[in-house]
């Protein structure tokens, strides 16, 4: 059991990814586009959760690739569909393109994604993601690179935020929302080491 930096009230945090885990999964992942893409392959990433994965995963593949992004609402049953908020820069004709998510939860978001690519008539389009909540589908998509399948968890970090915040950790964790609806800093200081400092690992209470 590690150091409690969270108030007792609070469940503490459980990595569900490190540092290491996370390295290790985007080299996997990029030698796995390696295998079946080439020079000029489209990688999109979906703003904004993807950054820090897109970021990590272009640096480890061996391929030089064309880099775009697209922007979404995030699908809610009040909102009814999927829009694009920001729609592709490049032409992708004729193009391999993979889309790059965070996670792939409902899948709705995913096979808007996929249908708007496909009206640009890509060679190929698949999706890499680096975390699949399969549990919450409601649209089969086929994913064809996933990093790590997850539960039905409330997740911060390495690009999952809560209100803005915990997106640039080098980790990913399981949260407590309610703790999070009432305070958004209260799994700073454990995540972080210190409040304002991004450079340390954490010390929480669960299996790494």
């Amino acid at each position: 059991m590690g150091r409690r930096d969270t108030p007792p009230h609070v469940p503490p945090p459980r990595i569900v990814l490190g540092p290491d885990d996370i390295d290790a999964t985007v080299a996997r992942l990029a030698g796995e586009l390696d295998e079946g893409h080439g020079d000029g392959t489209v990688l999109v990433g979906v703003l904004r959760g993807s950054v820090p994965f897109l970021a990590d995963l272009v640096r480890a593949i061996g391929f030089h690739p064309r880099i775009d992004f697209v922007a979404v609402t995030a699908y809610t049953p009040g909102a009814g569909r999927v829009r694009l908020l920001k729609d592709l820069d490049l032409d992708v004709g004729g193009r391999d393109v993979v889309i790059v998510h965070d996670i792939v939860d409902t899948g709705l978001t995913s096979a808007f994604l996929v249908s708007e690519v496909e009206r640009r008539h890509p060679r190929s389009v698949e999706i890499c993601a680096l975390l699949d909540r399969s549990v919450r589908r409601v649209v089969p998509v086929p994913i064809a690179h996933v990093g790590l399948e997850v539960g039905d968890e409330y997740l911060v970090g390495y690009g999952l935020d809560h209100e803005g915040r915990y997106r640039n950790l080098h980790l990913v964790a399981a949260v407590d929302r309610a703790a999070l609806e009432a305070d958004p800093d209260v799994y700073v200081p454990v995540l972080y080491g210190s409040v304002g400092g991004g450079d340390r690992s954490p010390e929480v209470d669960g299996p790494v």
